[in-house]
């Protein structure tokens, strides 16, 4: 059985790779990098999630669990410019949509109909806008 460890392992290797981005497990500095006009670098955060065994639907044939855990995984996306933080999150999302991160799990989705916003968090000096991306992924 795959464990949400390792998915969450995997997937914070793949962003990772991604240029120009700094990648977090779970956690940011309270001052992150920055460029010379003080307008803070891109960044992602991978959230720590442990994923949940969906139940078989009631009536149907079988009717017992699938023993399929499905994973899902936070990215905060954020940069001090709007244009920076969208132009990582388009690099995030190229990364991630449609990557498998283990051989036995199935490929990252994003949720159907999911349109994530840039905002401006109001609780952080030097200012930075930020989007929630959301993916998810069935593995055995």
């Amino acid at each position: 059985m795959t464990r949400a460890t390792d998915l969450h392992a995997a997937t914070l290797a793949l962003l990772e790779t991604i240029p120009g981005i700094t990648v977090y497990d779970g956690d940011v500095p309270d001052k992150p990098p920055a460029f010379n006009n003080g307008k803070v670098k891109p960044y992602a955060v991978l959230w720590p999630t442990p994923g949940s065994f969906p139940e078989a639907e009631a009536g149907t044939l079988c009717d017992t669990d699938s023993g399929e855990l499905r994973w899902g995984c936070r990215v905060t996306v954020a940069s001090g410019d709007t244009n920076w933080t969208l132009e990582a999150a388009e690099d995030v999302r190229q990364k991630l949509s449609r990557a498998q991160p283990l051989p036995a799990s199935g490929v990252l989705r994003e949720p159907e109909g999911y349109e994530p916003t840039i905002q401006k968090d109001p609780d952080v000096k030097p200012v930075r806008w930020f989007t929630p991306l959301i993916f998810y992924t069935m593995s055995a």
